[in-house]
């Protein structure tokens, strides 16, 4: 058995801070991000796949932070790693917590392979870089971790946080009032289309535009997603987030639009956590030992961020 096995969640959290360093008040993971409220509003289709009163007819009020992946809170904005979007939905009786990356796959398939991952990054101290042995012998333990680097390398890094696809990458189960059930992953795909920068822009923009397109973006009206299911097919796996699943477009269960409305004060997002595990009434979790592992260590991550503020005053 892998030492990493069952990879501790405090242990993954270290795993993050060996690559990115520690940063006082910052996330261990996603470090980097923008604050932002609006509101989610379901499609009449909605109630055929989910049953959640979130996917009733109705606006519902909406917190959610775009970030960039990776724990260092000063990485470029034309880094070619992960974006996020995280939300938060709630209409008093219920809420629901979405993670979402700009990949549809994740780096690791377990907590075992996460850890061994980050491992594999961590900066040679002469030559300030990976050691690329670490990063083959971690391959050959662990193929599941080389598909979303070669996602990511594949393109330039997005134009804009409105202007990427997100995916949740877990698979959940949505039920509608009837009891009958759909495994899906979910998609949000950007309105205003998936743009990535230029040669000229990597060149020309500064390592901090991001949060400043947004802004400026909002000025002139609502950044919208539309939010889809994405079928599971004969072939996709439930359990394994490093896998990409077969697509058919016409498939897709169209759920709603998210229309992002203004950027907010990062305070609002910061007291707690997004949580995948934060789910309504008709969407159920697989049994994904990546998901499963989430909730736990962004406990310890919290715990450290709020551990921090203390000291500080």
């Amino acid at each position: 058995m892998n030492a990493h096995e069952n990879a501790r969640p405090a242990e993954m959290v270290d795993a993050l801070n060996a690559v990115f360093g520690k940063h006082k008040a910052a996330r261990s993971s996603h470090a980097k991000g923008v604050c932002a409220t609006g509101q989610f509003t379901p499609s009449a289709k909605a109630p055929q796949w989910v049953r959640s009163s979130l996917f009733a007819q109705g606006d519902v009020p909406a917190v959610l932070r775009f970030s960039i992946g990776g724990g260092n809170p000063n990485v470029s904005d034309k880094s070619r790693t992960v974006r996020g979007l995280s939300v938060h939905l709630s209409n008093g009786a219920q809420a629901y917590d979405l993670m979402m990356i700009s990949e549809p796959v994740f780096f690791a398939a377990t907590p075992a392979s996460f850890v061994a991952f980050l491992q594999a990054r961590v900066a040679d101290p002469e030559t300030k870089k990976p050691d690329p042995d670490n990063i083959k012998a971690y391959e050959a333990s662990f193929p599941d971790g080389k598909l979303q680097p070669r996602l990511l390398a594949s393109h330039p890094a997005p134009a804009s946080y409105a202007t990427t696809p997100y995916f949740s990458t877990h698979a959940f189960r949505f039920v509608n009032s009837k009891g009958e059930g759909t495994w899906g992953r979910l998609v949000m795909e950007p309105v205003a289309g998936t743009v990535y920068l230029d040669e000229t822009q990597e060149g020309d923009l500064p390592d901090a535009f991001l949060a400043a397109d947004l802004e400026s973006r909002l000025q002139t009206g609502a950044v919208q997603f539309d939010l889809y299911i994405q079928p599971a097919g004969p072939q996709d796996s439930l359990v394994d987030p490093s896998q990409l699943w077969s697509e058919n477009l016409d498939g897709r269960l169209e759920l709603g639009c998210l229309s992002v409305k203004a950027t907010a004060a990062d305070a609002l997002c910061n007291p707690g956590v997004f949580d995948p595990m934060r789910l309504p009434d008709g969407i159920e979790p697989s049994d994904d030992p990546v998901l499963m592992s989430r909730s736990a260590a962004y406990s310890v991550s919290l715990e450290r961020r709020q551990a921090a503020d203390r000291d500080a005053n």
